[in-house]
């Protein structure tokens, strides 16, 4: 039998007012990591984006620990 634990992350970049600019999400496992960003309003990015890719590279700083911690987990 072959278990595979996966940890599931999302986030949302948004404006000052709250609106919603773009999606990360990304899946971690022992099988690899997958992640995705999906931008929800186009205008917004145009105006937004260095926001929005600083709020990019902290999801994808946020994917890593979990990458290391599921490593440390798995050499236990």
């Amino acid at each position: 039998m072959t278990i595979t634990k996966s940890v599931s992350i999302t986030a949302t970049s948004v404006t000052a007012e709250g609106q919603a600019i773009a999606y990360f999400s990304a899946n971690v496992s022992n099988n690899g990591t997958s992640t995705n960003m999906a931008v929800q309003n186009q205008e917004l990015y145009e105006a937004n984006k260095a926001q929005v890719r600083k709020d990019k590279a902290d999801f994808d700083n946020a994917v890593y620990d979990v990458e290391d911690e599921q490593e440390k987990a798995n050499q236990g």
